[in-house]
Parts: C-alpha cells; structure tokens; sequence
C-alpha cells in the first residue's frame, strides 16, 4: 500500500516542488520528481498579484500531476517575514490523581496554549508541542498512559498576518488545493535536519534569495526563530557593484556561482555586509545573546562552503556544516541546496503524522489523517 505526497516550498521568487511516494509497509519514502519554477507573483508566501500566482501555481500542479494518477496529500511550507512565533504553555485537569492520561486530555492541554491574547490581525499556523508536564514534573515526551491530576504542556505557536494567509489560501483554493496542512518551512527544516547532538546548542539559517530564516536551539529545545526579509538579493547588489554589472546580471551570477578563487573572493566581500546584518538581527534578541550557538547548520540556496565559513567567523560559532538530505531515495537528481527545505517538508509532515504531534488550522478528514483526527478542534 502506498500513497504520494506533494510538498510545496514557496522560496522568495520560486515555487520548489517535490513528488515523493511513502511505501506504508516499509515506511520508504521515495522522492519520484522535483522542479523549480520562477514566478514573480510570489514573494515566499506572499501574493504579489493574484491572477498570475494561480497561473503559475496551476502550471506547477500541472507539471507534478504528469508523474502520478492519484490524489496526492499536498504539504504547504510557509515562508515570509509576516511569520512570527512564541512559546507558550497550556493546562488540563483529569478528574482524579489516580486517572490515566489519555490523548484527548493532550489535545486539551494543547488547545489551551493557543494564545489568548493574539491580536485579530494575527492567525495560527502550527502549534508544535515541546514537552509536557505531569504534576509539576518537567520532561515528558509522551504522556498517554501515565498517571496525573494536571497535564501542561509547552508548545512553538507559528502565526502570521492573517490577511497574507487568506491571500495565500484562496490562491491555493482556487487552484483545486483545498485540502493541505501548512507549516513553516525553516521550522520544518531545523527539526529534520539537525541532529540529536546539535540540538544542544546549534543555531540553523535559511539562507535565500529574498529572505533568510533562522532557528535557534539550546538544551535540545527549539528556543527562537527568526524570518529575516533580506538574503542574497543583498549580495548581489554587492556583486553588481564590484563587477560594475547590472543587478539582474548580477543575480544570475551568483545563481550560477561555482568555487573559483577570483569569484569567491568577490563573494565574501559581497557578502560579508549581509551576513555581519543577520547576525546583527539575531543578536537583537535577548535569547540569543543569554545562549548563544556553538554550531551552525547552513542550509538554502546560500548554503556553499564559501558562505559556511564567512557565516563561522562572523557568528563566532565552533562548528559550522552544510544541511544535506542526501541519504534519501530518489529518482530524480537533488542536486540544488534550494530542495533543502521542500525535502524536509515532506519528511516533518510523517513525523509530525506518525508521532501525531501538534496541530494545524487547516485540516480536513483524510488529510494526515491521524494527525487531524487526533487533532479534531477548530481553531478559528
């Protein structure tokens, strides 16, 4: 038995999508087709215009519809500097001490820590939970099944402006996608692409074309993230002037860059400036400067060895690599940095399946189905 899967990553000026069949048997994901398609109409998940984003949408859906004849599950990743995030926590109570937990008292706990005072600009994405706690005890990763009064929970709450997500959501509607579960793809990224170890202290940076998104964690516990609304647009500004090229051929080198000491010399100049800003914007945050990473995981189109180090210098961190998703199987050559985050959507939404953990707001039967029907509360 087996099912596909279509994964959708909304990267500055480019729609990356990527096919891949799940094996249910043997739990294989196979990666059976990816592209990428430029589109002017999007910026992340913004909608530029609207017209021409469900042209360009629907050519994509087109384009991935020619490898398969099922209905797929369709796996949004969110991207934008309209995206925000906070921890929160959430209670609930079981009728007596000796009461087991059961998945219903988790939902409730985690219903409770969608927050209260959000504005009404504002809607929730995701709510990812952390960790639990039994009776005042701390560090529960599972709780189903155990005794307890009172069950809290920690959760990652992603939302952003709702006026965005509606623009957003009605081009995907109106492209016959009405049925997708939606995440933030640095979030998703982070969580599939380090490992155990680097959890401990580790900081994940998304580096794009227009943007750039970063993750910090400390103590394995996703602690802040951050969408940053500049990324190698800026560095090939720096690149135009000193190769004195316009900005669009500019762009196109840097697309095209490939290690050369002449050209990575002009690379770090150029990109130094950007870096020394994110950095800059990273340490606007009391939490980042109370635990600041050891390691660095770079992931993005901006993910080269050049970047890697100019990035390990400028953040002070000891250990700096490139984000890889290379151990999986595939009929279709994943030969760019920029599949990064479209490749871990895929792989975050069975985890996120299989452990039925969190919640998304838009949710429909048989989408994921366990997670949702673990999840059944409406959250607008």
């Amino acid at each position: 038995m087996s099912r596909d899967i279509l994964a959708l990553d909304f990267y500055g000026k480019t729609i990356l999508a990527a096919l891949a069949s799940l094996d249910e048997e043997t739990d294989t994901l196979r990666i059976r087709h990816i592209l990428r398609h430029h589109s002017d109409a999007f910026n992340g998940a913004f909608v530029r215009e609207r017209s021409n984003a469900q042209d360009e949408l629907n050519r994509v859906f087109a384009q991935m519809g020619e490898y398969t004849d099922r209905t797929s599950t369709v796996i949004v990743g969110v991207r934008g500097n309209f995206l925000s995030f906070r921890h929160n926590t959430g209670f609930t109570f079981t009728e007596s001490r000796q009461r087991i937990i059961r998945e219903s008292d988790v939902n409730n706990a985690i219903h409770e820590s969608l927050p209260k005072d959000l504005d009404d600009s504002l809607e929730v994405i995701d709510v990812l939970p952390l960790s639990y706690i039994i009776d005042d005890q701390a560090g529960a990763t599972d709780p189903v099944g155990m005794f307890g009064s009172c069950l809290g929970v920690e959760t990652f709450v992603s939302y952003g402006i709702k006026t965005h997500l509606t623009n957003f959501r009605s081009v995907l509607n109106a492209c016959g996608c009405e049925d997708f579960l939606w995440m933030p793809s640095s979030v998703a990224l982070a969580e599939m692409a380090l490992t155990s170890a680097e959890k401990s202290s580790s900081v994940l940076i998304d580096l794009g074309e227009d943007s750039a998104s970063a993750i910090l964690y400390h103590k394995d516990s996703l602690l802040e993230a951050w969408e940053i609304p500049f990324g190698l647009n800026r560095v090939a500004e720096g690149i135009a002037d000193q190769l004195q090229n316009d900005y669009p051929t500019a762009l196109e080198v840097l697309r095209h860059y490939e290690p050369d000491p002449v050209m990575d010399e002009v690379l770090i100049e150029a990109a130094a400036p950007v870096i020394q800003a994110i950095h800059k914007e990273l340490a606007h945050s009391l939490t980042y400067i109370q635990h600041p990473p050891a390691q660095l995981i770079l992931g993005g189109q901006g993910a080269v060895p050049v970047l890697q180090k100019l990035l390990k210098n400028i953040l002070g961190v000891r250990k700096a690599r490139l984000c890889s998703f290379d151990t999986l199987i595939a009929d279709c050559a994943l030969d760019s940095p920029q599949y990064n985050g479209v490749l871990a959507l895929l792989q975050y939404a069975l985890m996120r399946e299989q452990s039925q953990a969190g919640v998304s707001p838009v949710k429909d039967e048989g989408l994921l189905g366990k997670l949702f029907s673990k999840f059944g509360f409406n959250l607008f």
